[in-house]
């Protein structure tokens, strides 16, 4: 049997070379905050925002629970079992969930910016489609690399050279649009190739549906609250203040692809271990989720300013308050990824992670609301994080639960 490869391989496979593809919007973002002016920009986020909540509701949960499910698999067989199911069932999402996402982006979007609303939501929205979760749960960083990383930075300079010479931002969700599907595409033609199974039948779909359930909702209760604070500034806030807040939510949510890739990096690490070594596992894991959380906090409030200036223009720059408040978001992030696909779903705690988003978001979200229109964009970001912070919190106590099960001595 082969040895699984070191640590140190997956940080690098799962972290830095997929987090280079993360950031490459940073190659054209800035070109369309300056083309698009604040009300286009502003739009473009605030339609990428309802596009990822649309993602939520197609991925299912999969991107969520599916690396676990993954790397604890019996065979070749289950896996491909596993992929057919997931395919399945965020198709046939998707083929509801498109429409009602466009007709959403258009509604909310500036006048004049509606097709690249349209567009930007699409772009996010098709991501629910890819493949890296399974790739996390089988521990296979290159497939990630070669079928997503490479394309979509090489396809993002492209678009901004273009986008540069012709002004016609459409391109730049189009390009990301067109990397999903393609590579996408390819890779599943090998996964179905290589892992033999058999495609669900009609009569499993109800079965599939209920098992996904919960996983599902606290995806959509945490996309809910994350990707409710930019269309609501755009509707209720001045297009200059909403263009500050869309540089400040963007920051945000190319930061919180971090997270996501070192939980990725860890995933099949974790699992691979038994009994109190895997606890340990554990809590080193949200050790390091914790102080990249605080790192990145610091990162946005000391220089968060000077860079959305220098990414997105000063018409389009964020303020101090909005910055600290999306960098306690972050650091809450950071460590409820960790305590949620580390620790309570492989413990089978899904219903747990369930309750205490749909309770943060239940408090959180009328706070959210409220405080955009008495504070302005500032309220919005401040009942962000007592959303987040909310969510995080009631899982303290039932991870600590799930890691005395597997070491009595925590």
């Amino acid at each position: 049997m082969t040895a699984p490869p070191p640590l140190w391989k997956r940080l690098v496979g799962f972290t830095m070379l997929p987090a280079i593809a993360a950031v490459s919007p940073l190659l054209v973002l800035p070109i369309v905050a300056r083309t698009a002016g604040p009300g286009g920009w502003s739009s473009a986020i605030a339609g990428e925002a309802v596009g990822t909540f649309a993602a939520i509701a197609i991925g299912y949960g999969w991107t969520a629970i599916g690396p676990a499910l993954i790397s604890i698999a019996a065979d070749d067989r289950h896996r491909g079992l596993l992929y057919r199911e997931s395919l399945v069932i965020r198709l046939l999402i998707t083929t509801v969930a498109l429409p009602i996402m466009g007709l959403i982006c258009w509604l909310i979007a500036s006048p004049g910016a509606e097709w690249l609303s349209v567009l930007m939501g699409t772009q996010g929205a098709m991501i629910a489609l890819s493949f890296t979760w399974y790739s996390a749960g089988v521990g296979d960083p290159r497939a990630i690399v070669v079928y997503d990383a490479i394309p979509r930075l090489v396809s993002t300079a492209i678009a901004a050279v273009v986008i540069a010479s012709t002004g016609i931002v459409e391109l730049y969700p189009l390009a990301g649009i067109a990397v999903t599907l393609v590579g996408t595409s390819l890779f599943t033609a090998r996964v179905l190739r290589r892992n033999p199974a058999a495609w669900p039948a009609i009569s499993d779909l109800p079965r599939l549906f209920r098992s996904g359930a919960p996983v599902a909702l606290n995806d959509a209760a945490l996309g809910a609250y994350s990707n409710i604070p930019a269309p609501l500034v755009n509707i209720t806030a001045l297009p200059v203040s909403a263009a500050g807040f869309a540089s400040a939510d963007k920051m945000l949510k190319l930061g919180q692809f971090l997270p996501l890739t070192l939980a990725n990096a860890l995933q099949s690490w974790i699992t691979e271990a038994h009994g109190p070594v895997r606890g340990k596992r554990m809590r080193y894991a949200m050790a390091a989720h914790g102080a990249f959380g605080l790192l990145g906090c610091l990162v946005l409030a000391v220089f968060g300013t000077w860079a959305s200036t220098l990414l997105f223009g000063a018409k389009a720059a964020a303020s101090l308050d909005i910055l600290i408040a999306m960098g306690i978001v972050f650091a809450f992030f950071s460590l409820r990824t960790s305590m949620s696909r580390h620790v309570l779903f492989p413990a089978g705690e899904a219903s747990a992670v369930m309750r205490a988003t749909l309770l943060g978001t239940a408090v959180g979200v009328p706070v959210m609301i409220v405080l955009a229109l008495t504070m302005g964009p500032v309220g919005a970001a401040i009942g962000y994080a007592l959303t987040e912070g909310a969510a995080t919190v009631l899982l303290i106590r039932t991870c600590r639960t799930a890691l005395r099960r597997l070491d009595p001595t925590v």
